[in-house]
């Protein structure tokens, strides 16, 4: 069965990719901060991770450097409800940053089930074409990078 590691502070985020894993038959461990979702990415055989980039511990950024330099196989997913680019000219665009440093895919929140559900078939569906960082945000369409990028099974 495939294991997806969830990390985010928000209660009701993390229960709502829960029940989403779980209704698509996968097993679902979901932390509420950076240094629990670390932890058990070392211990454990993890089939995806699925990452909010703002905590109060340690920032998602963070946390998918981590990640993707550690086991660069196991696919990302970034998300994020903060609006930078929409909303604050000067602000950095934080999903940019989680594609380049090695999300497969981002979504900015709030994002629909069905959004959340393409980005795990596409990161689970299909072998990784290169090793590059490119991702797509799902809420909006926008590519990041270059051509997309598809995660192998680990």
């Amino acid at each position: 069965m495939t294991l997806v590691l969830v990390i985010d502070a928000d209660p009701s985020v993390r229960t709502a990719v829960h029940d989403c894993l779980e209704h698509r038959g996968m097993d679902a461990l979901v932390v509420d901060n950076g240094a629990a979702g670390i932890e058990h990415f070392e211990k454990l055989a993890i089939d995806l991770a699925i990452v909010d980039i703002f905590m109060p511990d340690i920032d998602g950024l963070e946390i998918i450097r981590r990640f993707s330099q550690r086991t660069p196989r196991v696919p990302v997913i970034a998300m994020s409800g903060f609006l930078s680019q929409d909303l604050y000219a000067t602000a950095p665009d934080f999903l940019r940053m989680a594609g380049e440093l090695g999300a497969a895919f981002c979504l900015r929140k709030p994002f629909r089930p069905n959004q959340l559900t393409a980005a795990i078939d596409a990161c689970l569906g299909s072998p990784l074409e290169e090793a590059g960082h490119d991702a797509l945000v799902m809420s909006t369409g926008e590519r990041i990078g270059g051509k997309p990028r598809k995660a192998l099974y680990v």
